[in-house]
């Protein structure tokens, strides 16, 4: 007899790892969601502390077989919570690439800013959410 049971409802987790002197609760939460691709929604893939660039994070996912991807198409040029991206064509392909992404498993949002209160990734969350349906969870 066929398995009826529901498909899996795909995650969009975000993430801003603020002034985190290690990797730890980012790891933490890349297992406990079983994590499969890591999307960095930064303008720019640096930060205060080397750890925290894009290539440094790209090895690190690597290690535990997650995908890293850098989507600076997906910044946010208004310095503030509201997101303004860098070029609106663009980044409605990039959410519709991501959306692919998130049909083989959870992604992780990954931005700078540790309240996600305060960071854009909540809209970009909620824009792909619209697209895949899939929930949204804010990681602290």
């Amino acid at each position: 007899m066929p398995n009826l049971a529901a498909p899996e409802k795909k995650l969009i987790l975000t993430f801003g790892y603020g002034n985190r002197k290690d990797y730890d609760a980012f790891l933490d939460y890349l297992k406990e969601f079983n994590v499969t691709c890591v999307i960095d929604v930064r303008l720019s893939p640096r930060a205060w502390s080397r750890k925290w660039y894009g290539d440094a994070l790209e090895k690190l996912c690597t290690s535990r077989n997650i995908q890293y991807i850098s989507k600076a198409s997906l910044g946010n040029l208004s310095g503030c919570s509201h997101w303004v991206p860098p070029e609106n064509k663009e980044a409605e392909q990039t959410l519709s690439e991501v959306a692919e992404i998130l049909e083989t498993g959870n992604v992780l949002l990954l931005c700078a800013e540790m309240d996600s209160s305060r960071c854009h990734r909540v809209e970009v969350a909620s824009q792909l959410q619209d697209l895949t349906s899939a929930s949204v969870k804010h990681l602290k």
